[in-house]
């Protein structure tokens, strides 16, 4: 793993262990929007599973009625000490013991009751297709994205079309005639 990917990944989980412990879904979100702009320069896999645990887990605490779910307190404990246990281990480059610890977050939702399971997959499930939605407008072809984070393509492409990121438009242009004017009147030639 790269030194600055490294870096980056260690950073956001510090912050977003500080994010649910003062229950701030929204730093979560934007810890999740800044690293998936690392996620499409490296296209590394560890930081876009990072980037999308962040995201699914903005998506699960925003939900506060799933808290009085009786397995609501293992898996909040769990996804602390996992993200605790990840930052540990990838500080001292341990990357096992750092996928180990992310994976427990997902091991740990089919011990849960069934309508909090079914929710928290589903959220990591959309999750990754909107994270997949960002790194495709970020450049990344539609099938390395869909192979990067492990879904398929065809629903990728489904939820892009409908939210209508492929048809951003980039950039608006004056016309010839005023940015002519601009530019002579920028060297005194009006």
């Amino acid at each position: 793993m790269k030194p600055e990917v490294k870096g980056e990944i260690v950073d956001v989980l510090k912050n977003s262990l500080d994010a649910i412990r003062d229950d701030n879904i929204k730093k979560l979100r934007d810890l999740s929007n800044k690293i998936i702009n690392s996620s499409s320069l490296f296209q590394d896999e560890d930081i876009i599973t990072v980037a999308v645990m962040t995201y699914s887990l903005s998506k699960i605490y925003e939900r506060s009625d799933y808290r009085k779910y009786p397995s609501w307190n293992l898996f909040n404990e769990t996804t602390i000490n996992s993200i605790k246990g990840a930052s540990f281990a990838l500080q001292n480059n341990n990357i096992d013991a750092f996928e180990k610890n992310i994976k427990n977050i997902l091991d740990v939702i089919d011990e849960l009751d069934n309508k909090l399971k079914n929710y928290i997959k589903d959220a990591f499930y959309n999750s990754q297709i909107a994270r997949g939605s960002r790194l495709h407008e970020h450049g990344i072809s539609l099938g390395r994205t869909a192979e990067l984070l492990g879904i398929n393509q065809w629903e990728l492409s489904d939820y892009i079309g409908r939210t209508g990121i492929a048809e951003v438009v980039e950039g608006m242009t004056m016309k010839e005639d005023r940015r002519l004017k601009i530019a002579r009147g920028l060297f005194g030639n009006d």
